[in-house]
């Protein structure tokens, strides 16, 4: 079978799919197919022996059929018995060339459904319909696929994103990981990891960590990703008076250590799906403040005392203020987290591979 991307760079659904690739049964050689380029997570799947193709059937933005039958005929090279994709472009390659090579094709919805321009709709709507399973993140993004989308709920299956279990665990030596890491071992030390998108507000973080710094308390962020939004934070955390509390870490592989060094994490963010950073956060044991939004209430619990406003920078400092002052408040944040059910990847890859097995037979 074959996980299909246009290319592979750091991101959510890249990384599930190679960690459930990794789980999957015996009877499943897990092939990635990357139709325009291999992007970083690509590489890396590639230089440790991972089954990583580029097939570059995608050069531009535009997809002709003579793209699609391109890759029809690479997986009947490679003899590719089912396709599994999971972003708006390879769902059109991966249903289209399933669909003239005679396979089953997955369409994975890895976010709830926001509102779609009226032409990638229909496109969209046309990949669920042609796909032989879809396959949704969570139970209402199941039932936004039925209800707007008019998937029939017996074509649909809920698999969560699954952790690492192996990876996401509680760091042996804290200090010393700072150390390595080149990182303050004074003060108080939060961050996160996420793309540096409008979404993922980090906007309120630095003013945060201004206002905290402002009152002389020391705190640094890290803010470990890259995105469009860089140079825009750069700015705003020079323009606060704090360019060096706020260090950009850009995009690092692994990650765990990254979340592992943190007194707190950080999830300021204005919209989520399942938060799958949050998740790993969770898994290594450190204390989570998080914006008070669907997708982290959902993991966390609407009683969590960490949650605060995604638009009030003033109740994040306080959280930060608390959490560095009364020990008991990190320790209450951890006792809570206990409770969270973590979907593991060997879970979601059995999952996986229990649908597979139904579109093969």
């Amino acid at each position: 079978m074959a996980f299909v991307f246009a290319g592979m760079p750091v991101g959510g659904a890249e990384d599930f799919a190679l960690c459930a690739g990794t789980h999957l049964a015996p009877e499943f050689d897990a092939h990635f197919a990357c139709l325009r380029e291999f992007g970083r997570l690509g590489q890396e799947a590639r230089d440790g022996g991972r089954l990583v193709h580029l097939v570059r059937v995608f050069p531009s933005r535009w997809i002709t059929p003579w793209h699609i039958r391109r890759f029809a005929a690479w997986l009947r090279r490679e003899k590719i018995s089912l396709v599994h994709s999971q972003t708006h472009h390879a769902h059109i390659f991966a249903t289209k060339a399933a669909r003239l090579v005679g396979i089953p094709s997955v369409v994975h919805q890895q976010k709830t459904i926001g509102k779609l321009q009226r032409r990638r709709e229909r496109i969209f709507r046309a990949c669920l319909h042609r796909s032989s399973h879809v396959v949704a993140l969570s139970g209402r993004t199941a039932g936004e696929l039925t209800s707007i989308y008019g998937v029939p709920e017996s074509k649909i299956s809920t698999v969560p994103n699954g952790i690492e279990q192996s990876v996401f665990r509680p760091a042996s030596d804290r200090t010393l990981l700072r150390r390595e890491l080149g990182l303050p071992s004074d003060g108080l030390l939060v961050g996160t990891v996420a793309r540096l998108h409008p979404h993922k507000n980090h906007a309120l973080t630095i003013e945060a960590v201004a206002r905290l710094r402002g009152e002389g308390i020391t705190v640094t962020a890290v803010l470990v990703g890259e995105g469009a939004q860089r140079e825009k934070l750069e700015n705003l955390a020079r323009a606060r008076g704090i360019p060096d509390a706020v260090i950009f870490a850009g995009g690092r592989r692994p990650v765990a250590p990254w979340i592992q060094a943190l007194d707190l994490f950080v999830l300021p963010s204005v919209w989520e799906g399942q938060p799958l950073a949050l998740l790993q956060a969770v898994a290594c044991c450190v204390p989570v403040l998080a914006s008070k939004i669907e997708g982290n209430i959902d993991v966390l619990g609407a009683d969590h005392p960490g949650l605060f406003d995604a638009d009030d920078a003033g109740s994040l400092a306080r959280l930060m203020t608390t959490a560095l002052r009364n020990p008991d408040f990190p320790s209450h944040l951890l006792a809570l987290q206990k409770r969270v059910v973590i979907p593991w990847s060997h879970e979601s890859a059995g999952q996986l591979a229990k649908i597979y097995r139904s579109l093969l037979l």
